[in-house]
This record gives C-alpha cells, sequence and structure tokens, in this order.
C-alpha cells in the first residue's frame, strides 16, 4: 500500500465518538472488503502509520491485531503484514446459508456441481439420518463445490428424501441456490439443525478438487436439518481447507442468578 494513498484518504476524526484504532480498523477493512487492498498486498508499517498521524504505536499495533484476529490480515516473520486471503466465517450459532455468508464478506460466491441426481438406494447411515420411512424410499443427491471468487473451499454433500422435493433434479444449482428453490418451489425451509465438526486429513481426491497443493488439513462438517415440524430436511457433509474458513461462537457463562455473557471468540482455522 502507498503511503501518499493513505496520506490522501484516510481521515483521523479527533472529534468522533469512535476510538482511533476502531477508525483505522473500518478504514482498512473497507479497503480490503471493496478490493483496493487485495490479498498478497503488502500492509503499511506500523511505524508509517504512527509518524504519519502522529499516534502512538500501541493504538496502530490494537488495529493490527484486530485485523489479523478477524483474518484480513496475515504476519510474515521479517517480512511484515499482508493481506489474507478472504476466509469463510461460520457463527455456529445460526442456521448457516454459504451464498449469504459469502456475500457478507465481500465474496462472490459460486458453486461447480459435481453430481445432482435422485438415487435408488442409499447407505444406511444416510437412511438412519433421514430417517427414511422404508429401504426403498428416493433420495435426491447433490454434490457441489462451493467457492468464493472462483476459489474452492467446501465440497458438500446434501442429501434430501426425494418425496419430499420432487422433481428438484431438474434445476441448476451452478446458478441457484439450493435452500432457495426448496422455500419458494417447495415450501421446505430449514428450522433447527445439528451439526458436528471434526478435524480430517484431507483425501488425494478432496486435495484435487478443493486444489490443495500442499498437506493442508481440513475439516469434515456433519449436518442434519429439520423442518418446523421436525421432519428431517437434510443431511449434509462437507470438507473444508483448514486455510479457508473460521469457526466462532459466542460463549456465556452459568450463572446462580443470571447468564452473563463472556466475551470470547473462537476462531478455528480449518
Amino acid at each position: 500500500m502507498d503511503i501518499n494513498y493513505f496520506k490522501d484518504t484516510f481521515h483521523l476524526n479527533l472529534d468522533n465518538m469512535t476510538p482511533l484504532y476502531q477508525q483505522l480498523y473500518d478504514y482498512f477493512k473497507r479497503l480490503i472488503l471493496t478490493g483496493i487492498l487485495k490479498e498478497g498486498d503488502q500492509m503499511l508499517p506500523e511505524v508509517s502509520i504512527c509518524e504519519t498521524l502522529n499516534i502512538s504505536r500501541s493504538t496502530v499495533r490494537k488495529t493490527m491485531e484486530m485485523l489479523i484476529e478477524d483474518g484480513y490480515l496475515i504476519r510474515r516473520r521479517g517480512k511484515g503484514s499482508f493481506i489474507a486471503s478472504p476466509k469463510l466465517k461460520r457463527n455456529i450459532n445460526y442456521l448457516y446459508n454459504f451464498s449469504e455468508n459469502m456475500q457478507n464478506i465481500g465474496v462472490t460466491p459460486s458453486s461447480c456441481v459435481l453430481e445432482c441426481t435422485v438415487l435408488e438406494h442409499v447407505d444406511d447411515h444416510i437412511k438412519e439420518a433421514l430417517k427414511l420411512p422404508d429401504s426403498n424410499t428416493k433420495v435426491f443427491l447433490l454434490k457441489r463445490i462451493r467457492k468464493g471468487n472462483n476459489d474452492p473451499i467446501l465440497c458438500e454433500s446434501t442429501y434430501i428424501p426425494y418425496y419430499l422435493c420432487p422433481g428438484i433434479e431438474s434445476y441448476d444449482f451452478s446458478n441457484h441456490s439450493l435452500y432457495a428453490i426448496l422455500s419458494e418451489k417447495y415450501l421446505l425451509v430449514p428450522y433447527h439443525a445439528t451439526e458436528s465438526i471434526e478435524a480430517v486429513f484431507l483425501s488425494d481426491q478432496d486435495k484435487k478438487l478443493l486444489n490443495c497443493k500442499q498437506n493442508v488439513p481440513g475439516f469434515k462438517i456433519t449436518r442434519i436439518s429439520n423442518t418446523k415440524n421436525g421432519d428431517v430436511l437434510e443431511y449434509t457433509t462437507s470438507i473444508t481447507r483448514s486455510d479457508k474458513c473460521i469457526f466462532m461462537m459466542e460463549l456465556y457463562k452459568n450463572s446462580s442468578n443470571e447468564t452473563i455473557p463472556v466475551q470470547i471468540q473462537r476462531s478455528l482455522n480449518i
């Protein structure tokens, strides 16, 4: 980043109630999300920012630490700080929609459909997860590579009882949201879900699909979603790269009299 551009475009407001470190954070975050600062660009040295604005090193350091914690920056020993590749942030306290989540962090979502078909038979663990009425019940399978800015992030396989959504295999899910189709065409909306997350070693096939050029660990995410009346809507398994996703959760401290929020954020690079 050029120091002259910083001087021309950043205006420190000393009369603003917003802390100085937060003003800086908001400025750099905006440049990153709008693409002015791109992946791999080097961040201004902290000392240059301090000298330009005549503010303390601790203020600038706090800004940089916030950007690193939120996945916008990475530090390289002996080289400085650089703009990180966009990461998918998932708050695991809430039902998750990939497309909406990517758009919220300024990334363009897309999908590559690997399979979109109706299965006559499925494995026993899928039958059990979907609570199928009998072994002859057909199941819709949608397998996709989910991408952000055309970069593979998730390899996702979704199974849905076919009697809930007959004809769904005719839709082009490279251009349509699965949840949008379920909601608009079949009046099916996920209301509640259980999800498990486990560390895994990526298989050779997963590495190829997710474009991994090195031995990056991964996470397997398994989800079972239900409708409001309790019927199982979907069984989904996802494999994600460890360097492309951050999980977040809110933790609360139990008290005998009240529930007290605790400001803890767990970020798991998965």
